[in-house]
């Protein structure tokens, strides 16, 4: 049977609804899902399944809390499954939901309470011993989850404190509970004590490394996420670490843990602080941004969109790309996944902090990257969408410390706590689950010995139904027999080391693993550290029962845990383990690269289980329900954030701006395609149709270069960078896919990042889908793009020539630059500008590049907005739902996982998985390279449970890495645990036989490792061709080079000499395989990229030392790379990185570099190149021989170009090897394919290939003939005669020739005779227009095209029509005056609109008073201050308001104020004073200007906004009088000015009431130019009802007015907006009268032509100008729209009036019939009528009304009347002769008998009721709708009475 996917169950209709009843439970009652029985099995499942349950909204838990029925039995068994619940630490959000709900409920308030304090005897309390310690667990997990719940908490803690009192009064107390309630006081008191001091206090130190110095906050509390104080300190206010400790003991477990947990925080916080204060630094002090070392700058942020994926919700965000054009973004540490980083809008006061999750290396060239915000969706929605961020980045890996941070908190206890806290290493214990068998440590070491023994394991994960358990018979050997019951612990019972077949320091390492708890391995390079690993982890799994049972004996099956710190290692750990043992291994983390993995990886058993239904139900209904509701949101999400990602990042295609673009989309559009039609007749419409106008219109597109030119020409259109330094070095693109892959740091950090990336996205359990959603929604983004995307210019400078830019490359990036730059521009059209231009009909076409731009971002803006409006909400209800489904898949896994015996991590992976690792309880831990990995991972990676700890490693090769090296110098961060234990005198066991170097290199590693020793085998390795040392050391003092952007180094001559060392070793013979190349510096990595050719050198591997850990190779070569005069060394001076890299090597090894300045600065180095100096291995270049003539002298290669003396790998002698075809080998002595069968001989062929003489072969010998291509004259069947190649028939052959057919129209074809013949024809033909202009156009548009010529009519407003005869219809609609109005506004600004009646002023309003200035545009009311009025002085003071007149009066005492001169102020009191002296500046202050300034006691006053001063009295006279005529009357409305410079005052108090007067006289005019609220109010409910009563019989029309009165509403609306609105509504009711019913009332086919062809015609073109949004009708427009309807009115009059006539068959003749000859002519013309012709028009009208009246019967409608009521008959009975007469046909008004028309004598009636042909039922004498007698007939012809 078929399943198809669906939603889930709970999704379904009708869902919660039972079709049936239980009898005696309510329906749908809650204990259903978790009644008693239910519980009761509950509390028996794993706390993870029991959480699940209670969390999950489907077991209605919530409404069992609120039951108020429960008895003792049925709360004592809740309590224990909400403490089993709360045991689960891997739920996080599960479990905060079901406290929240515990919180609040009627169980914890009041249940509860009555419980505990009901337990009265001894016997009740005994018996709910257990439910009062899953009370105490409750109250810990609340104080824990939720302590500001305090007087909730403390109600608990009070009832608890009553029942213990008790338990202590009858001595019923045990240990556990009393250590119980111990921890549940010590969180009482941590909940009731006072908070601590803020962050900003605590950081008031100095930097402290003294361990008795205690911090003054709890390190649990310490927020894991970096806070804006963490970031913002400086290195004045450092926070409080503690060195880790590297040798000695912590006080305890806490000072540990606080220890650990600061040095982890710090490390990934303080490049990003340090970082911070060096760029605000550095932008004070220079204004510029230098290079900073410990951060990155990004500048131009900009998030774009919200984007759905499986992590939760990311953000996609851009950022400025350009300055990055040099980043190699595949190599660059820049926005690796997991890297921290912070922006900020305001110099980095405020900041966002997130992490990236999605690198996509095309998307960071195109300057896109995904973040992962840890701000709050509220936060993130408040954000202004044109902010624009700088943004700064850190490499620490954030999501890795989050989880370990996190880890530290939450332990309370560690395993091994008194070797790693106490550091009592002296004796360590053998594993507790040996010590617990009570002396029975029998374990069976066959397996060791017979080294084929393939162990089988229990296969619950193989068999998922029934797992098998059952003994295995294995075929040991006799020699093993003995050893199968041994005593572990007893040394003397071991089998020898021969017999394990291990050295002695090999056997001792695998017994010590075997016996202690606590184990550390030291594996020098090539000792086998892997494989004593195995050998231990083997022993114990063919002893599994011996740590797989509990304390009691019974079986507690728990995984063994493998950790390694790469995917690598730990690959091939795990095939290890699957060489020797068949059972149940799981590898977690999906960047496993081992085939031989992929079966046993958790993603495949996920899979698996998902398919046979094996995964819990309740895990299945939970992510079925949250998954579909996911899925839901993600899609609606994700396709918006992708269009609106298009529009940001992109020009987007005017189709999908059209909704927001108004009436410009046809102007673009239409004046486009005009324009290249009338410049270039010849391009197709096709080819039109496929362009986009608003890149044409924008000026980069491909036509309108015919204006623009060539492209040098306008070098300001396309700058160069002042900072770009060009790309010369850069490869091409082409060329980068051809460069050899290489290795760096980059990509392990990336690698370990990135855990599991695999997983799907939609928790998709049926998997029945044929296509992935993710493709199809990839599809859908993809369809949306081609269609949407008009330009891209994220790939422009990829983008062909054809048809377009004719530029080079970096013109384009120019171009691309400049693209980017007007994209990101906030500089956009406001709403009131766009609907000014609207308006005043702007002509898009003739807009500057910047106001195009500003426009195209306007629409841009609308367009993205919509889209954004239809997601805000839903990112949180994501984010929310995504975080469940994660917890419930880790539930998923940890199922999983608890099946598997052996599960194997990345130390990454284990910190993800933490939480769940905690639950399972590995009790056995192996760590692989333990010495690489920081101890605070390892410790969160170690469960409570665990019993054995076994650490492999060696501490002097890699160590760990941390972020900021401070930490790891200052204060020991680096030191592993492994380290620390060592130097704490922990045993170690150190291997000491080596099985991977050859004996002359081993030689050297004795100088670090003096105890290594060979095996054996090393010694037969084969020497290394072609080059007489099989290791050598080679010096040079070639200079490096720096790389700024890499903090990296390169050295070209190494590189070179590498390259040519690595090609002259493939020549020997040796695979790419056999090759690995080595360097310490990623830099030189990269230099060697760009010399290695991928077709070359694929396979060689070319990475890091870092990288090349713990592997090997049969040739290694290294490049030491640094060579400078400043003698640095770098990382070669880390003893560990030149441990790694010398040791690497199996049969050659081969180094390069400056080896003096080693010497000079290291002395490990000092003491290898001394080694190689005694073996004679030491020089500056290799001697190389050929194998062909190893007798010869050889090569000595000291230069890259020497190598080329042995081109084929031999030497320079010719090959003298005969071809079976005959010719000599070409090449030179060459080693490889010495016999030849793989050569191609490349010398001419001689064959002939067809009948012609003189046609032979023009390939080379080794390719075969084929056809003849030599061109011949030839025939085709079209007549033409042209050059076709030999072997090609003349009909499969093109022809070239032009064509010489005609096309329909007689024009001839434009294509080519073997093309298609032209579809539209493009040849210039002239059309006459009824306005009677001849304008050339193209021969398709010939019907479609409007005439251009100019209108050049005078309009209303005496300026000249600027419109052409056919937009303006030829005269009859004008477009709107393009003059400039410049009238003084009544704001004193001076009028920007086109000539019109003047709009609200869109300029800022200049009204201000001293509290602060209005920031409305001018034409808006303004907002009046209403703080208290601030003129006062000592004398007067006003008790108003700000924007009240004043109630005080001018102060005209002298001010008593001194300036700085010592005079006295001459201003007044409480006035500002003046900035002039009476002294100083006499005779500037004396000069006359009202009179009376050189009077002795002058007083003056200075005005504010201009600084003029004025005597007081003839200032005040001037201001008072201001604007006054003659007549004391108020001549103007205006503000005060300045009588010398005619400013306007606005700020100076003294003469406040007059300006406020002013103001006041002005708003009043604005309010008048707005309109009268009431009035708008009115309009506002009217429009919406006349609009949808358009809607009935026009619903075009009204869809069209709704999107006209929204887009209204999107500025400050007025009375005029409104008006025109209305206009608009009523303007379409006349357009629709017009055209109502006009095919019933015309009959007559030549007059309906007439009437479609010139008066249809125009009525659609004036619909189309009337549905153009404006914010209001010009005179001259309205007077126009209702001249045009009247002529159209006319028109439809005059063909009805017409129609009648030829029905009636009557001749018209005298002046009547000139009278309509006249009237026709003038309505067919398409011309304005004049008043006169409108006039003349009426009266004609008059006539025929009165001649041929509507009824069409040649009576008026009285006399109809009167008639039809004389008759008396029913309706239907009325009919018409053929020449229109009515009569009537009685009875049954069937038509039975013929007879004569009383008027005309033509014969009427019918027979058998069948009416005659020649005539009609005359309806319209009666109104009847059908003949009485007819099939039609029917209740509507007559009026029942019931």
């Amino acid at each position: 049977m078929e399943r198809r996917r669906g939603p889930p169950r709970g999704h379904q209709k009708g869902y919660g609804k039972s079709t049936g009843k239980i009898e005696g439970r309510p329906e749908g009652s809650w204990k259903l899902r978790c009644g008693f029985r239910r519980l009761q099995e509950l509390k028996t499942k794993p706390p993870n399944e029991v959480l699940m349950n209670l969390s999950s909204p489907g077991t209605r838990f919530k409404e069992a809390l609120e039951d108020d029925s429960h008895d003792s039995t049925m709360i004592a068994l809740m309590l224990r499954c909400i403490a089993k619940a709360l045991e689960c630490k891997s739920q996080r959000r599960g479990a905060i939901f079901l406290l929240t709900m515990l919180e609040s409920s009627h169980f914890v308030k009041s249940k509860l309470a009555q419980f505990m304090l009901g337990l009265e005897d001894e016997g009740e309390m005994l018996e709910n011993t257990e439910a009062i310690k899953d009370v105490i667990s409750l109250f810990i997990a609340l104080a824990d989850s939720m302590p500001n719940s305090i007087s909730s908490l403390l109600g608990i803690f009070s009832i608890i404190d009553t029942v213990i009192t008790k338990f202590r009064f009858f001595g019923l107390l045990d240990s556990t509970l009393e250590d119980a309630f111990e921890t549940c006081k010590e969180r009482k008191e941590e909940i009731s004590k006072p908070k601590p001091k803020s962050k900003a206090e605590r950081r008031e130190r100095q930097l402290k490394k003294d361990d008795e110095i205690e911090p003054d906050d709890d390190f649990r509390e310490i927020p894991v996420c970096p806070q804006i104080l963490d970031v913002a300190a400086g290195t004045s206010q450092a926070p409080a670490l503690r060195c880790n400790k590297e040798r000695g003991e912590y006080r305890d477990l806490d000072h540990y843990l606080d220890v650990q947990f600061r040095l982890l925080r710090e490390d990934f916080i303080c490049p990003l602080r340090e970082g911070i204060q060096e760029y605000i630094e550095t932008l004070d002090n220079t204004g510029q941004v230098k290079r900073l070392q410990d951060l990155r700058i990004y500048h131009d942020v900009q998030i774009i969109s919200p984007i759905c994926d499986k992590s939760g919700l990311s953000y996609r965000i851009c950022f400025d790309a350009d300055k990055f054009k040099r980043v190699r973004w595949e190599s660059s540490k820049r926005l690796i996944f997991g890297s921290l980083v912070c922006l900020s809008r305001d110099g980095f006061r405020t900041m966002l902090f997130a992490s990236v999750t999605n690198r996509d290396v095309k998307l960071l060239a195109k300057g896109i990257v995904d973040l992962r915000f840890e701000n709050t969706h509220n936060e993130m929605a408040a954000l202004p969408r044109d902010a624009r961020f700088v943004m700064a980045e850190t490499t620490a890996y954030f999501e890795a410390y989050k989880h370990v941070l996190l880890g530290l908190q939450n332990m309370r206890r560690i395993p091994f706590e008194k070797y790693i806290v106490r550091c009592e290493t002296k004796k360590v214990e053998a594993p507790f689950y040996l010590q617990r068998r009570g002396g029975n440590n029998i374990y069976d070491l066959r397996p060791l010995i017979d080294d084929d023994i393939v162990l089988h394991g229990e296969r619950k994960l193989r068999n998922l139904i029934i797992p098998v358990s059952r003994e295995q018979n294995y075929n040991f050997s006799p020699l093993s027999a003995r050893f199968k019951s041994i005593d572990i612990l007893d040394p003397y019972r071991w089998p020898s080391a021969d017999q394990l077949f291990l050295d002695d320091s090999q056997f001792k390492a695998v017994q010590r693993a075997l016996t202690n708890e606590f184990v550390i391995t030291q594996g020098p390079p090539g000792t086998g550290k892997t494989y004593i690993g195995l050998k231990i982890v083997k022993a114990l799994l063919h002893n599994y029962k011996a740590w797989s049972t509990n304390v009691e004996g019974a079986p507690d099956h728990r995984p063994m845990l493998i950790v390694c710190y790469t995917n690598h290692a730990l690959d091939q750990f795990l095939e290890g383990i699957l060489k020797f043992y068949q059972g149940d291994i799981l590898r977690v983390g999906g960047r496993s690269n081992s085939e031989i993995l992929k079966n046993h990886n958790i993603n495949t058993y996920r899979t698996k289980m998902r398919r046979s239904r094996e995964i819990h139900d309740n895990i299945t209904r939970e992510a079925r329900r949250i998954g579909w509701e996911l899925q839901t949101i993600q899609e609606g999400i994700n396709d918006i954030a992708a269009k609106i990602e298009i529009a940001e990042r992109e020009v987007i295609h005017e189709d999908y701006l059209q909704p927001f673009m108004g009436p410009y989309y046809n102007d673009l559009v239409q004046g486009f395609e005009q324009y290249v039609r009338l410049h270039d007749p010849s391009i197709s419409m096709k080819k039109i149709k496929n362009t986009s106008a608003i890149v044409e219109w924008l000026g980069y597109g491909s036509f309108l270069q015919i204006e623009h030119g060539d492209i040098e020409a306008a070098p300001n259109e396309v700058r160069q960078d002042e900072n770009d330094q060009g790309d010369q070095n850069e490869p091409l693109p082409d060329d980068i896919d051809e460069q050899v892959d290489v290795v760096d740091d980059v990509d392990r950090m990336v690698e370990m990042r990135q855990i599991d990336n695999e997983d799907d996205d939609n928790f998709d359990f049926d998997l029945l889908d044929d296509l992935n959603p993710d493709v199809e929604r990839a599809f859908a983004k993809l369809q949306i793009r081609t269609k949407a995307v008009a330009l891209n210019v994220s790939d422009f400078e990829n983008k062909g020539d054809e048809g377009g830019w004719q530029i080079d490359s970096k013109q384009k990036r120019n171009l691309k630059r400049k693209l980017r730059r007007e994209l990101r521009s906030t500089n956009r059209m406001s709403e009131l500008e766009f609907q000014n231009m609207q308006r005043t009909g702007n002509d898009v076409w003739s807009l500057t590049e910047r106001a195009k731009w500003r426009l195209y971002r306007y629409w841009t803006h609308k367009f993205c907005n919509s889209y954004r409006d239809q997601i805000r909400g839903k990112e949180a209800q994501y984010e929310e739902k995504a975080a469940r489904l994660r917890e419930i898949r880790m539930q998923e896994d940890q199922q999983i996982m608890r099946m598997a015996t052996v599960i194997g991590m990345t130390t990454t992976g284990a910190a993800k998985y933490q939480s769940i690792l905690q639950e399972i309880g590995p009790k056995i831990i192996v760590v692989e390279e333990a010495a690489e990995v920081l101890e605070a991972h390892v410790i969160t990676t170690l469960s409570h449970d665990c019993e054995h700890l076994i650490l492999i490693g060696d501490h002097k090769q890699l160590k760990p890495n941390p972020t900021v090296y401070r930490l790891a110098k200052e204060f020991n961060l680096d030191i592993s645990l492994f380290e620390r234990m060592v130097k704490n005198g922990m045993e170690c066991d150190c291997l000491k036989f080596q099985h991977r170097m050859r004996p002359t290199i081993s030689k050297m590693m004795r100088i670090i490792y003096p105890e290594l020793q060979d095996h054996p085998i090393v010694e037969n390795y084969p020497e290394v061709k072609g080059i007489s040392e099989n290791m050598y050391f080679i010096h040079h003092e070639y200079a490096e080079s720096n790389d700024e952007e890499q903090k990296s180094h390169s050295n070209l001559y190494e590189a070179e000499y590498i390259v040519a060392l690595c090609r002259y070793l493939k020549l020997q013979g040796y695979k790419p395989e056999q090759i690995t190349i080595l360097t310490l510096y990623s830099g030189q990595l990269f230099q060697l990229k760009k010399l290695m050719p991928r077709r070359e050198f694929e396979g060689t591997r070319i990475t890091v030392v870092d990288n090349f850990q713990g592997e090997e190779n049969d040739i290694i070569l290294l490049s030491l790379v640094r060579s400078n005069d400043d003698k640095k060394i770098g990382f070669l001076k880390i003893e560990n990185r030149v441990c790694v890299a010398l040791s690497r090597a199996k049969h050659g090894f081969y180094v390069i570099g400056n080896l003096k300045l080693m010497a000079e600065n290291s002395d490990l180095w000092r003491k290898v190149v001394n080694h190689a100096k005694q073996e004679n291995l030491y020089g500056e270049g290799l001697h190389l021989f050929c194998q062909n003539h190893p007798n010869d002298a050889g090569i000595h290669a000291t230069e890259p170009e020497d190598f080329k003396k042995a081109p084929e790998g031999g030497c320079m002698k010719p090959c003298e090897f005969r071809l079976p075809c005959g010719h000599t080998c070409s090449l030179v002595c060459h080693v490889i394919d010495a016999n030849h069968e793989d050569y191609k001989c490349r010398k001419p062929c001689q064959k002939r290939v067809c009948n012609v003489d003189g046609h032979r072969c023009r390939r080379m010998c080794y390719q075969a003939c084929g056809d003849c291509s030599i061109p011949v004259s030839k025939e085709l069947p079209c007549g033409h005669e042209q050059q076709v190649p030999c072997s090609t028939q003349p009909y499969q052959f093109k022809c070239m020739a032009k064509c010489e057919s005609r096309l329909p129209c007689g024009h001839m074809c434009q294509n080519l005779c073997g093309e298609r013949h032209t579809e539209l024809c493009q040849h210039p033909v002239k059309k006459k227009f009824k306005c009677g202009h001849e304008v050339n156009v193209l021969c398709f548009e010939e019907e479609s095209a409007i005439c251009t010529k100019p209108c050049r009519e005078i309009l209303s407003c005496e300026h000249e029509c600027r419109g052409t005869c056919g937009k303006c219809m030829n005269g009859r609609v004008h477009v709107g005056c393009k003059s400039k109005c410049e009238r003084t506004l009544v704001c004193g600004h001076i009028c920007p609109d086109n000539c019109s009646q003047c709009p609200p002023c869109l300029k800022p309003c200049n009204n201000r008073c001293v509290h602060s200035r209005c920031t409305q545009t001018c034409g808006e009311l303004c907002v009046q201050c209403v703080e208290k009025c601030a003129w006062t002085c000592k004398h007067y003071s006003c008790t108003k308001r700000c924007f009240e007149p004043c109630d005080r009066p001018r102060c005209n005492r002298p001010c008593r104020m001194f300036l700085k001169c010592n005079h006295r102020c001459i201003g007044v009191c409480g006035e500002p004073c003046p900035k002039k002296c009476r002294i100083c500046d006499h005779k500037e202050i004396t000069e006359i200007f009202f009179g009376s300034e050189d009077e002795k006691n002058a007083l003056f006053v200075e005005l504010e906004d201009c600084g003029h001063i004025f005597e007081v009295t003839g200032l005040d006279y001037f201001i008072e009088n201001f604007g006054k005529g003659a007549g004391s009357e108020d001549a103007s409305i205006k503000l005060i000015e300045c009588p010398k410079c005619k400013t306007l005052i606005r700020r100076n108090m003294r003469y406040g009431n007059e300006v406020k007067k002013a103001v006041l006289d002005i708003e009043k005019v604005k309010e008048k130019v707005i309109g009268d609220r009431m009035r708008i109010q009115k309009m506002r409910y009217d429009i919406p009802d006349k609009i949808r009563a358009l809607r009935r019989k026009h619903p075009s029309d009204s869809k069209a007015m709704e999107k006209i009165y929204d887009s209204v509403f999107e500025i400050q609306v007025d009375e005029n907006t409104l008006a025109a609105v209305i206009n608009q509504i009523e303007f379409l009711k006349a357009i629709g009268k017009i055209e109502e019913d006009w095919e019933k009332e015309i009959r007559n086919t030549d007059l309906k032509h007439m009437f479609q062809k010139f008066c249809l015609t125009d009525l659609d073109l004036f619909r189309n100008w009337i549905l153009t949004t404006r914010k209001y009708f010009t005179e001259q427009e309205l007077t126009d729209a209702e001249d045009e309807i009247q002529r159209l009115q006319y028109f439809r009059e005059f063909i009805i009036y017409f129609n009648r006539m030829v029905l009636r068959k009557e001749q018209v003749e005298g002046e009547l019939k000139n009278a309509l000859s006249t009237i026709e002519k003038l309505l067919k013309r398409g011309r304005k009528l004049s008043n006169d012709e409108k006039k003349f028009i009426q009266r004609v009208f008059k006539i025929l009304k009165k001649k041929y009246p509507a009824s069409g019967l040649g009576v008026s409608d009285e006399e109809r009347i009167q008639i039809v009521r004389a008759i008396g008959e029913q309706k239907g009975h009325w009919f018409k002769c053929p020449n229109g007469h009515p009569y009537v046909i009685g009875d049954c008004g069937g038509a039975t008998v013929e007879s004569r028309c009383p008027e005309c004598n033509a014969t009427i009636g019918g027979g058998s009721h069948q009416l005659r042909s020649d005539n009609q039922f005359a309806g319209e004498m009666d109104g009847a709708q059908h003949p009485a007698w007819s099939e039609a007939a029917n209740l509507a012809n007559y009026q029942i009475r019931f």
